[in-house]
């Protein structure tokens, strides 16, 4: 069995720390997560400056899951994979 989890993710943009990214946000496990330990581990990027691959790396290893984030950076699409 599969499990996905799909969320918007927003985080504090690295360069431009005045600005809030938003990620398109998917999840992929064969285990059950509990969607406020989800939450929980994303709420922390809310106010945190941080790449999308950093964040995209850092939660696939929190959540022993493989985690896409897609998102727009001055016009280009970016979609991050970890693992």
């Amino acid at each position: 069995m599969t499990n996905t989890y799909e969320l918007e993710v927003r985080a504090v943009c690295p360069i431009h720390k005045e600005l809030i990214d938003v990620y398109a946000t998917t999840i992929r496990t064969s285990a059950t997560l509990p969607v406020e330990r989800i939450l929980e581990i994303f709420q922390p990027y809310e106010t945190q400056q941080i790449f999308q691959e950093a964040l995209t790396q850092e939660v696939a290893v929190k959540l022993g899951a493989h985690v896409q984030t897609v998102g727009m950076h001055s016009g280009v699409k970016v979609t991050c994979q970890a693992p």
